[in-house]
């Protein structure tokens, strides 16, 4: 067993109407696991420009790489309290696969070497206290660890030339490679918010944030996102909803997707909204600010040749 860290629908009907992607002419492909009118849970890519829903996997944990010529999956076995990741082609070849002791519920590949990864690992898939949360680099290939990113709810992202911008609890961001000491290059800050995610713009000048406002308690009260540039100099609120998680920017770093979500508000006691309904996927121009509930959504064509909006879950997009 490869374990790395101890080196041991949303889907809706829809047409064309003026509210969807297509009065942007947004292009590319979007990988999701968007469950649609087929009804089929996994891995699937929409070609925005009107090809029909492509299904690659039946795994619905998978991320495409950057350049979209190969995607991995990862699966945590709950009864034997480990996860398998595994590299595939596009065309659905598996490349490599290995098991890691514990949960890993999160992966990121790098855009410059196929096997390099982020991954966020726990122990186990509940209970854990955010502690034992770790976020690493990792070199799948030659099954070693190359980096272990400090601080509680830390992330981080790749940055085009295959280094890693580590945004800390704190606010600070940090760029090095997996293997050297980073850098500190900004202290970023939104007043009563603490931040919760981070992605880099395909070109490596921007980046968008997510920051939280937190209860009394210690649950999401609301999230939305804050977009600067790399240095963390301009940063602007890009959206206001109040329950938007994340982003997953455009290959030409034009346009940004985004979710919002009502089960992003938590407390102690639960959360504002079902985890299985009420999220929408929405798309707006990277120059927009403060981008509301009423962005546009995309259309996509379905398995069955109709068209129809396409939910969330939006693991990727490429060229």
């Amino acid at each position: 067993m490869f374990a790395v860290f101890a080196l041991a629908n949303c889907g809706r009907d829809g047409d064309a109407a003026a509210v969807t992607n297509e009065r942007l002419a947004v292009s590319g492909q979007l990988w999701h696991d968007a469950f649609g009118r087929d009804s089929l849970h996994g891995l699937k890519v929409s070609d925005l420009s009107g090809a029909k829903t492509v299904p690659v996997s039946p795994v619905e944990t998978a991320v495409p790489t950057p350049d979209g010529r190969h995607f991995v999956t990862y699966e945590y076995d709950w009864r034997k309290d480990y996860s398998t990741v595994a590299i595939y082609t596009r065309e659905g070849r598996r490349v490599d696969a290995a098991n890691f002791n514990g949960y890993i519920k999160r992966v990121r590949p790098s855009p410059v070497q196929l096997g390099r990864m982020l991954v966020t690992w726990s122990p186990s898939a509940g209970g854990v206290d955010s502690n034992q949360v770790v976020l690493s680099a990792i070199d799948f290939k030659d099954r070693v660890k190359l980096a272990t990113y400090p601080g509680v709810d830390a992330v981080a992202d790749w940055l085009p030339d295959g280094r890693v911008l580590h945004l800390a609890a704190d606010g600070r961001l940090r760029i090095g490679t997996p293997t050297l000491p980073q850098a500190a290059v900004a202290q970023l800050q939104v007043r009563g918010r603490k931040p919760a995610g981070l992605w880099v713009e395909p070109g490596g000048k921007r980046i968008i944030t997510r920051w939280n406002q937190l209860w009394d308690d210690g649950g999401v009260k609301s999230t939305d996102l804050w977009i600067s540039s790399i240095d963390g100099r301009d940063l602007e609120r890009l959206t206001d909803t109040g329950m938007t998680a994340y982003a997953v920017w455009s290959p030409d770093g034009e346009f940004f997707a985004f979710d919002t979500d009502p089960a992003h508000g938590c407390t102690s006691i639960g959360c504002a909204g079902s985890p299985t309904g009420g999220c929408d996927l929405h798309v707006a121009p990277a120059t927009a600010r403060a981008v509301g509930l009423g962005a546009p959504s995309f259309t996509v064509t379905a398995r069955d040749g109709r068209r129809e909006v396409l939910g969330c879950d939006l693991r990727g997009w490429t060229r």
